[in-house]
């Protein structure tokens, strides 16, 4: 049973109560949560004080109320948890550069078993990515998505369920690096023959070739960011 509130601030009282039930295993991903009227009585707040905690938590992502159905609790993910703070953190250019190395860590070696690993369909899905990029240049856009479905194919590819979860995890931060990155390129089609060139090695499955022009094309990428935000206005 959830006990009365007493606090100040009634509805994150009763948000912490509905996570802490949820963090003992209490209440579990597809329970229902008893009405607006009932927590109203086992809490002995107002009913408004329940919409607005409710609403607080379906903001959040915790549950999702459907129209004539009731309140359920949603599953969370480790990508959910991530995805509220990373749009703070991707502002922050000293994270924004220290990405950089984290995915020199991870996306070189993700290269090298690309080449090795990668099949006839993957090699196909990896094209349609660098085709994707040239056209959203062409049509004036920086080729982002097309730069994000590129390094995410090339995950996929390297058939490593601990990088693919890294990356999809850590995915909207990621994305962040590389949006700065292109911005700071002069010229986007040194991005495009960059990952071309990436895609050739791992085609040609030369796994050293792919991970030192992998690194080539992110050691780039940080000198770049460097020097853009060095040069800007305080």
């Amino acid at each position: 049973m959830l006990t009365p509130v007493k606090k100040t601030r009634l509805y994150e009282e009763i948000v912490k109560q509905i996570l802490d039930k949820i963090k003992t295993g209490e209440l579990k991903p597809g329970d229902r949560l008893p009405t607006e009227r009932d927590l109203a009585l086992q809490l002995k707040v107002s009913r408004t004080a329940i919409r607005e905690a409710l609403r607080s938590m379906e903001l959040m992502g915790l549950i999702d109320s459907r129209v004539g159905g009731g309140t359920f609790i949603k599953e969370m993910t480790l990508e959910y948890l991530m995805d509220p703070f990373a749009g703070v953190l991707a502002k922050n250019d000293r994270l924004i550069i220290e990405l950089i190395e984290v995915r020199l860590l991870l996306e070189v070696e993700i290269a090298r078993q690309a080449a090795r690993k990668i099949t006839t369909p993957q090699i196909d899905e990896l094209d349609n990515t660098l085709a994707m990029m040239e056209k959203e240049i062409a049509e004036g856009g920086l080729g982002l998505k097309g730069d994000n479905a590129f390094h995410q194919a090339l995950a996929n590819a390297a058939d490593n369920l601990a990088m693919m979860s890294i990356t999809r995890l850590c995915g909207e931060l990621l994305n962040s690096t590389r949006k700065a990155a292109l911005e700071a390129l002069g010229d986007l089609q040194i991005g495009v023959r960059h990952h071309r060139s990436i895609f050739t090695a791992v085609k040609a499955g030369d796994s050293e070739e792919a991970g030192r022009l992998m690194r080539l094309h992110l050691e780039t990428a940080y000198q770049n960011l460097a020097r853009t935000r060095q040069n800007s206005p305080s």
